[in-house]
């Protein structure tokens, strides 16, 4: 390995390092509840599928790999509290970074994401999938 090559692995591991929320930004499911009522916008980036067979009351759903064009639909939230969540915080990571990035804050990932969510017994909903009758 060269002098460059070993500069570059080094000098990634320094921007890596300072990517993502520290332990701090993140919130667990009942704190989150809890925030949500009080005001703060939980944001469920999974796809409008898993969104649709169960999802926590009154989220707004934009999945992940659309938020990038979405953001004009969380203006109103603009320094206000976000909570993001996923199935199980593999997302939610990258999601508060973007949102950061854009300049949304305060942001938190809600630790464990829905799995954790419908486990500790916090209420869920589902879509109405069924088509009307002609």
């Amino acid at each position: 390995m060269n002098v460059i090559q070993r500069s570059l692995i080094a000098l990634t591991a320094l921007l890596l390092l300072g990517c993502g929320p520290k332990d701090d930004q993140f919130i667990d499911v009942k704190t989150a509840a809890a925030q949500q009522a009080a005001g703060g916008l939980l944001l469920d980036i999974r796809e409008a599928d898993d969104y649709k067979e169960f999802h926590a009351p009154n989220t707004t759903n934009i999945p992940f790999g659309r938020m990038k064009y979405n953001l004009a639909e969380l203006e109103p939230y603009k320094g206000k509290t976000i909570m993001v969540i996923d199935h199980a915080e593999q997302r939610a990571p990258r999601a508060w970074e973007l949102l950061k990035k854009s300049g949304f804050g305060p942001v938190l990932v809600v630790r464990g994401g829905m799995a954790e969510w419908k486990a500790a017994g916090l209420p869920v909903e589902k879509l109405d999938m069924q088509q009307p009758p002609p």
